[in-house]
């Protein structure tokens, strides 16, 4: 198990205050439009990208005949390592997962969502950056001073057997989610817009390279939100039927169903700038093993900016990092990029 990891690592705070502090000294008022956000973001984890999850988004809809097409790309570095008496967690590398989604109307307040991932693993780069991190803030290293620096492994063994693995320095496409989206009220006033979801998750991702779980997920979801003046404040809920990969089958462990939440703020501080918060939810895969780093659920604060460049483009850079257990990345940097026709 991790040694002492903070609950809450002030860091994230630390940045988060600074970054706001630039932007309030940038700020005019007035902005009412449009809407950035939110971050379209999920837990960039090994085993947890294998499965179904609806990203946060906005109640506005793709008009019929228009398309929107947005890359989201997450690089995450990841030390999750624990053993149990039924078996043993190694999540110990970095993780890019670079995704196009494609989006077009159905109806004036309808539209469809095709999410094409591509996923990498690999020892990667960061490992001296993070140790250097937390030493400057006075945070543990959960362990990280125990093996070898730019090492790869990503296992679970259940039962002296491997129930999961994840091929290193492989590019692979992962499951493509489709997503249904309906606004069934719009905002009006302080009434917010509520919109509900639905997916499956169709099982194109390798499962032996653990790019995908070989199965099909289904979910629902449902969200809100509301805008006053230059502000913008949106919550959302999904539920997910997560499949049992058969490697997880013949060693017996359970797959729990997905349960996911989200809450976001956005400032837009300028005519083509927003800044964006977000909290998110995440369930644990399985908590079979009885292993933190394996059953812990996840909490992680995102933080970013987005800004227009163009009428019909913009740009996002972010960050998100775990704030209250032991099964989430140690930090996620973002790049996005949307454009609309």
């Amino acid at each position: 198990m991790k040694a002492g990891r903070s609950r809450i690592e002030s860091g994230s705070w630390l940045v988060g205050c600074a970054l706001a502090a630039a932007c309030a000294g940038c700020h005019t008022a007035g902005h009412t439009g449009p809407v950035r956000g939110p971050l379209p973001l999920r837990t960039n984890g090994p085993l947890v990208q294998a499965f179904l999850t609806l990203r946060p988004r906005s109640a506005e809809t793709v008009a019929p005949g228009a398309a929107q097409l947005r890359v989201v790309s997450a690089y995450s570095s990841i030390f999750e390592v624990g053993d149990g008496n039924a078996g043993s967690v190694s999540f110990d590398g970095e993780l890019w997962r670079t995704s196009a989604l494609f989006r077009t109307g159905l109806s004036t307040s309808t539209d469809l969502e095709v999410e094409v991932p591509f996923v990498y693993a690999t020892s990667g780069f960061l490992d001296v950056f993070i140790e250097t991190w937390h030493g400057l803030l006075g945070l543990p290293d959960g362990g990280r001073e125990t093996r070898p620096q730019f090492d790869y492994d990503m296992r679970l063994t259940a039962g002296g057997q491997e129930a999961w693995q994840m091929t290193g320095d492989r590019l692979g496409l992962g499951d493509v989610p489709v997503v249904v989206t309906h606004r069934f009220v719009d905002a009006r006033g302080s009434s917010p817009a509520v919109f509900v979801r639905g997916a499956v998750e169709l099982p194109v991702g390798s499962q032996e390279d653990g790019f995908g779980n070989g199965a099909i997920d289904w979910g629902l979801g449902l969200g809100l939100e509301s805008s006053f003046a230059d502000w913008t404040f949106g919550a959302g809920a999904g539920w997910t039927d997560r499949a049992q990969p058969e490697s997880f089958a013949q060693v017996g462990l359970e797959v729990e169903d997905g349960l996911a939440a989200n809450a976001s703020g956005e400032w837009r501080w300028s005519a083509t700038s927003s800044l964006q918060l977000g909290l998110r939810y995440e369930n644990a895969v399985s908590d079979d093993l009885g292993i933190e780093e394996l059953g812990g659920d996840v909490i992680e604060l995102d933080i970013g900016i987005t800004f227009d460049a163009g009428a019909s483009s913009r740009w996002t850079l972010a960050f998100s990092e775990d704030l209250v257990s032991e099964s989430g990345p140690d930090f996620t940097a973002v790049l996005g990029f949307e454009t609309r026709w």
